[in-house]
């Protein structure tokens, strides 16, 4: 059994060549499948009497797998041919080469090769050697592959691109049967086609004359081998399976792929031997730059905004869908549809529904019941990988419309941005139906946008959409922006800080984006006062865009953590809003509490010795409590940090060690004879004979932050470093 696939642009007569080739063995007693691997799906047609059938990619659409047969999509042709189309997607929607994939699957799960054909013949598409229409080339597939040409420029770079695509998957084999010419009456193509076939070492197999004897039997639905078997095309025809019959019993060459570059292709082609000449198209001097964030477009405003992880090509971490739908979920009245498989919702969902259990069970917050109810998906298979999502993304919106939802948003996977769906084209068309809806698209296509923090800042781009401008600032009201969502400590430390600000008369506006509704997005701008939580890569960026689309004015500070952060913190928030002397109270107050403890606690620790191993940034609250308490801190080591970022009161009074390691602190331990390290990380069990406690990646906020951490360690310096039981089994000799 020989497998061929015939190659070629769109257009070329590829299928009528297969078509002709197969009922040329076919009369020859060849047992002939042909596969038609065109979105045409026109492929059989001559076999056919004219006939259309029904593809492979519509039948798996409409039937369970467990329905379906091979006999529904197997169908005979002339002289016996066995014709099998695999058809394709609507023009514009879907993936054509992810059907083809389809397609051999399914033709295998129902057993098509236990069917003792004598040749497989594969006509495919060549424009685009992409994936799915290259399955036929790979080499469980194809023995021997043709290229279908005429002398024109394109056809003849459609038959090199797919000698590129041909030796992406060879290694040594040749697998290379040769070029079929099929002329399209112009001057000198012969010419061209043979320039061409000496240049990349392969043979013109036949040469098809252009003659109306094909659009002859075109119009019969019939090959010409059926309709003109004495025609000089059929006999050339003959000629081909001839060659097939030799290829199969080894009596013809097979050759390598052999392409030519872009530049060899132009010269010998067009006769185009000049270099190339590229010139810079010429900007006015307003038109260079960044451009203004108010008055681009949408994509733009997107693209403006890179995470350090992006910009700077470094490897990303988790996914910006994720982030997207992280953002999104906090809106309590609002619908996330997720745009994709049915997976990629449960996983975020996972992730979004444990950090408010550990929440819950570390810090008492009470569930709703309500997790998880504003978060749907479109639940897409392998039928919308092939032939697009539209319908199904229309449909969720209109049953999400229907069901009350007021404002939804929809953040696309992988797969979405992959095959390339218009979301804006079904958010239109729901619109005409449901005009009062507010329907929102967050395209983030999964990872290929970048990372989470990414997801999270393009999120917060699509959601700071919904403010209104309009809406003027009101005294004593603040907004709270860009809180770790995903923090177990997220709603106690957003406790604290609301407890902190009544104490001066303040409220709390809007938690952008934690935990909120739609009307307190749009008022956002009733706030005279901005708190941005966190002054790390992704809350500098979101501040830069709120900053840019609102010009809205931000606190100084961050969320402090413990006792000094959180004082410098009160007095700058009381000249906003003229509380100096309520701040000074409760700073007074919190400072006898502080003190008081810190002395009980000093007895047990002064003294000892400390390393701190760490990837923050802002490691001052650990450092002046680790101070406080009359402890000594022997080095402070940044993991992955070159000290660029690094800002701290104690530069150059402390031991500092940029870029540290494991290796570096297992050095240390052994020098430097620490009683206690402090990591984000510390070891499960300790085997450096020192104690290990953990620093939060996002501590507790509030004057008493740090207190929890000094009791913690005046408990931990107590007791031996590895307790009795984690030594249970352990070879002690």
């Amino acid at each position: 059994m020989i497998q061929v696939a015939l190659y070629g642009k769109g257009g070329i007569g590829k299928s009528t060549v297969s078509a002709n080739l197969s009922a040329a063995l076919g009369e020859r007693g060849k047992r002939v499948l042909q596969v038609g691997c065109d979105p045409k799906h026109d492929s059989t047609r001559l076999l056919l009497e004219g006939t259309p059938i029904p593809t492979v990619l519509d039948y798996i659409r409409d039937r369970l797998p467990e329905q379906r047969k091979l006999e529904d999509i197997l169908f005979e042709g002339y002289a016996g041919v066995a014709c099998v189309e695999a058809g394709g997607p609507e023009p514009g929607v879907g993936c054509a080469g992810r059907g083809i994939l389809s397609t051999f699957e399914v033709l295998e799960n129902l057993g098509i090769n236990g069917i003792p054909f004598d040749v497989k013949l594969y006509d495919v598409l060549g424009d685009v050697v992409c994936g799915g229409f290259a399955v036929p080339i790979r080499r469980e597939y194809a023995n021997a592959v043709y290229l279908v040409t005429s002398g024109e420029y394109m056809a003849l770079y459609a038959a090199n691109n797919i000698l590129r695509g041909i030796r992406n998957f060879d290694d040594s084999a040749p697998r290379v049967a040769g070029i079929i010419h099929n002329s399209r009456g112009l001057e000198h193509e012969y010419e061209k086609v043979r320039a061409f076939a000496d240049a990349v070492k392969l043979p013109i197999v036949i040469s098809l004359p252009r003659t109306e004897i094909f659009a002859g039997a075109e119009r019969l639905g019939r090959t010409i081998i059926q309709s003109y078997p004495d025609s000089e095309p059929a006999i050339l025809f003959n000629r081909l399976a001839d060659h097939i019959e030799k290829i199969s019993g080894e009596d013809a060459e097979l050759f390598n792929a052999n392409p030519l570059s872009n530049l060899e292709m132009e010269k010998l082609v067009l006769g185009n031997s000049r270099k190339p000449i590229r010139k810079h198209y010429h900007l006015k001097a307003e038109e260079t730059g960044q451009p203004d964030i108010r008055r681009t477009s949408p994509i733009n405003r997107r693209m403006n905004f890179f995470t350090k992880n992006v910009k700077n090509r470094q490897p990303l971490q988790g996914c910006s869908f994720a982030g997207a739908v992280a953002v999104t979920s906090q809106i309590t009245d609002a619908l996330t549809i997720s745009h994709g498989p049915r997976s990629c919702m449960h996983i975020a969902s996972h992730f979004l529904n444990s950090a408010l259990i550990n929440a819950s069970s570390r810090y008492g917050t009470d569930l709703s019941g309500q997790e998880g109810n504003n978060f749907i998906s479109t639940d897409m298979g392998e039928n919308a990988f092939i032939f697009g999502a539209a319908e199904e993304l229309s449909s969720c919106l209109e049953k999400a419309a229907i069901a009350g939802w007021n404002n939804m948003f929809i953040v696309s996977t992988c797969p979405a941005g992959l095959i390339g769906d218009d979301m804006e084209h079904s958010i239109f068309s729901v619109k005409q139906r449901f005009p009062e809806k507010n329907i929102f698209a967050v395209p983030v296509d999964g990872n290929l946008a970048g990372d989470f923090a990414q997801g999270l800042v393009e999120g917060c781009r699509v959601v700071s959409g919904m403010i209104d401008p309009s809406v003027k600032a009101e005294e004593r009201l603040v907004n709270i922006i860009g809180e770790k969502t995903l923090s177990d400590n997220l709603n106690s430390n957003f406790a604290i800080i609301e407890e902190l600000l009544g104490k001066l008369g303040v409220r709390v506006n809007c938690r952008f984006l934690s935990n909120t509704t739609v009307e307190e997005i749009k008022n956002f701008r009733k706030a005279s006062l901005n708190i941005l939580a966190y002054h790390d890569d992704s809350g500098m960026i979101l501040k830069e865009l709120l900053d840019a689309r609102l010009g809205i004015d931000f606190l100084g500070l961050p969320f402090p953590i413990g006792f000094t952060e959180t004082a410098d913190w009160l007095e700058l928030l009381a000249e906003s809003f003229g509380m100096e002397n309520e701040a000074r109270k409760l700073i007074e107050e919190e400072k006898n509490i502080y003190d008081h403890e810190i002395a009980d606690l000093r007895p047990f620790l002064k003294g000892k010795r400390v390393l701190i191993s760490a990837f923050g940034l802002n490691l001052d609250w650990i450092i002046d409590t680790i101070l406080d308490l009359g402890m000594v801190i022997v080095k402070v080591g940044l993991v992955g940090s070159d000290g660029d970022e690094f800002r701290s009161r104690h530069i150059g009074i402390l031991p500092l060690d940029y870029d540290y390691n494991a290796e570096k602190r297992e050095k240390d331990i052994e020098t430097l004879h620490p009683d206690l390290v402090l990591s984000n990380y510390p070891p499960l069990i300790p085997k450096e004979g020192v104690h290990h406690d953990a620093i939060p990646f996002s501590p507790d906020v509030g004057f008493r932050s740090s207190l929890t951490m000094a009791r913690r360690w005046s408990r931990l310096m107590r007791l031996p470093v590895i307790e009795g039981w984690k030594l249970d089994g352990a070879d002690l000799s």
